[in-house]
């Protein structure tokens, strides 16, 4: 009788310790996936590639990159007569990897009505300072250089006008559909395209002038001549490995690019093409780039 009711104690107890293990066993396993969906939730939600894209109180979050819009203001254009707007902005690099910031010009466009349209505006290039030197290149640079993990950089980006008109600048998320817009004024702004123009003809009218009087002495002439002979030369060949694009525009007043569509007449892509990457500015690989992508 003893003998069978120890077997029974024990036989209860064996049971009853195999039901707690169970029990715990699916607690530990509901627990595992449990943690597992919070992971899954949490590496979603930090994941910058899968957030959506939007545009708020000058903020453009392009998910793995965030653009926030500080300043804007009108600088005379690198091209003769033409103004551009340029558009400063902080950039982040929300993601674990390099990126480059100027593929913002993806999915930022500007658009300026005219007598006949809304045009789309071309990427623009700020004119050089009397020294020769880019005022805003920091900021090009910005643009342009590979963007660490985790950093930010200042930069801005340009369109050239093509009047006075308000400008809207639209943002695109990933399948090219617009999610925000912004309208600036360009005379809100204080500027005039139109004063431009006057500047640049008084600047062609007083080097009329000074080439009429070095006509006037023939010697003077001669020598001009073959001045102008030897520096289209080398504008054409823009490839002395001794020579920087700071020298060059010190040198002639204007990039080599811009030299040859004005004194060769050479067409923008045409004097882009020809150009040595090491003699553009970030502005005109820019432009080369988008007028590439127009093929």
């Amino acid at each position: 009788m003893k003998k069978s009711l120890t077997l029974g104690v024990v036989l209860i107890s064996s049971i009853i310790l195999a039901a707690c293990e169970n029990k715990n066993s699916n607690v530990a396993t509901n627990h595992s996936s449990s943690s597992s969906k919070v992971e899954k939730a949490t590496s979603k939600k930090t994941d910058p590639s899968k957030r959506k894209w939007t545009y708020k109180n000058n903020i453009f979050d392009a998910g793995i990159e965030t653009y926030k819009f500080t300043k804007t203001e009108i600088r005379d254009s690198a091209t003769e007569g033409k103004k551009v707007l340029v558009m400063y902005c902080d950039i982040t690099n929300n993601s674990k990897k390099e990126q480059d910031p100027s593929n913002i010009y993806m999915v930022v466009h500007a658009y300026q009505k005219t007598g006949t349209a809304d045009k789309n505006l071309s990427v623009g290039m700020n004119a050089y300072d009397d020294n020769g030197n880019d005022p805003l290149q920091k900021y090009n640079d910005g643009l342009q250089d590979k963007l660490l993990a985790g950093k930010t950089t200042h930069a801005a980006i340009m369109f050239t006008l093509a009047n006075d008109n308000d400008v809207t600048v639209t943002f695109q998320n990933p399948e090219f559909k617009t999610i925000g817009k912004k309208v600036i004024s360009v005379k809100g702004l204080g500027a005039s395209t139109s004063s431009s123009s006057s500047n640049a003809s008084s600047a062609s009218s007083q080097v009329a002038q000074a080439s009429a009087s070095r006509k006037s002495q023939p010697s003077t002439a001669q020598s001009s001549v073959a001045a102008n002979s030897q520096k289209q030369n080398q504008v054409a060949a823009s490839s002395n490995p001794n020579q920087s694009l700071t020298d060059f525009v010190n040198e002639y007043g204007m990039s080599p690019a811009a030299y040859k569509m004005q004194h060769d007449g050479m067409s923008e892509k045409e004097a882009l093409d020809s150009t040595p990457r090491g003699m553009k500015s970030s502005g005109e690989i820019q432009r080369q780039n988008e007028l590439d992508n127009q093929q």
